[in-house]
């Protein structure tokens, strides 16, 4: 069952005639015959009644009309709402890194320049993001690795770095951590690792190939999407984890939470901007070059 079939069973309906049904839909009146037999058969029962003088519905197919006509008006407004974009809105999806701790600093410098700017904003995991924007979800994206997509143009414009982090006791502190060091870390305290799908997990599995750390070795105490909620578990002393520095900048400098540079260079990574290739409109183009240029004076 399809939209095409409900379709030709209302015209048909309506107009109590295939021919008309199918002059009025631009279509075969074969096609319109086919639908309504194809929806008889898989409902296992008649829809509709062919006289010499006009096509008139079954009990059953006035059910069915009924339905359809509900089906097909809740789909035109589906449609509908997905169409009707705000004017002078840029609708945005950001990774958990650039949409906590990147965004609320860009948002507030050209929010000063572009007042009747407004912007619509998701947040999800790097692979939602780069989904969203294919599927056309959203004009623009902020998200933590390159988005391997033909219709994406992905431009990276600031630096991030990943650490370790530890509770803030005597039991974790160390002078000056090398990787040996760290490896012992990993492999001795309970871990709390990102889900898949994000940036950060992708970056932290590099560090621990590089540092010779198979998952299997390390007892992972939790697996969590969220970040904020891995900084709290970290700080209650559940374990230690790899996240990136600006995420728990200040609660380093609070004493709350104690971090440590890994000796690898797999924990440097970039930021990405994403958009789809062509013309972007007013709004959005105006934004990724503010977002380019603010960056690049750093």
């Amino acid at each position: 069952m399809d939209f095409k079939q409900l379709q030709s069973l209302i015209t048909v309906a309506r107009y109590e005639s295939f021919t008309k049904a199918a002059t009025r839909l631009g279509v075969s009146q074969p096609t319109v015959s086919t639908h309504i037999r194809m929806l008889e058969e898989e409902l296992g029962v008649p829809l509709v009644l062919r006289t010499s003088k006009r096509v008139e519905l079954t009990p059953k197919g006035r059910k069915v009309f009924d339905q359809a006509v509900s089906i097909l008006s809740m789909r035109d407004r589906m449609v509908e709402e997905g169409a009707a974009r705000e004017k002078n809105t840029v609708y945005l999806g950001a990774s958990s890194v650039p949409s906590a701790y990147v965004l609320p600093s860009i948002l507030s410098g050209y929010s000063k320049s572009h007042p009747n700017v407004s912007f619509s904003i998701y947040q999800g995991d790097s692979r939602d993001v780069v989904s969203g924007l294919t599927e056309g979800v959203y004009d623009v994206g902020l998200i933590g690795m390159p988005a391997d997509e033909e219709s994406l143009l992905c431009t990276s414009f600031t630096q991030d770095r990943l650490v370790l982090v530890t509770p803030a006791t005597d039991e974790y502190r160390m002078d000056e951590p090398d990787a040996a060091g760290v490896r012992d870390l990993l492999l001795r305290r309970n871990v709390l690792l990102r889900r898949e799908g994000s940036a950060s997990r992708s970056v932290v599995d590099r560090i621990l190939d590089d540092l010779g750390i198979e998952e299997s070795l390390m007892h992972v105490g939790a697996r969590i999407n969220d970040q904020e909620t891995i900084k709290n578990l970290v700080e209650s002393g559940l374990g230690v984890t790899i996240v990136s520095e600006r995420a728990v900048r200040d609660r380093v400098r609070e004493g709350r939470l104690l971090s440590y540079e890994i000796p690898s260079a797999a924990c440097k990574r970039s930021l990405y901007i994403a958009h789809r290739k062509g013309d972007l409109g007013e709004e959005v183009a105006g934004f990724v070059s503010y977002v380019r240029l603010s960056f690049a004076r750093e």
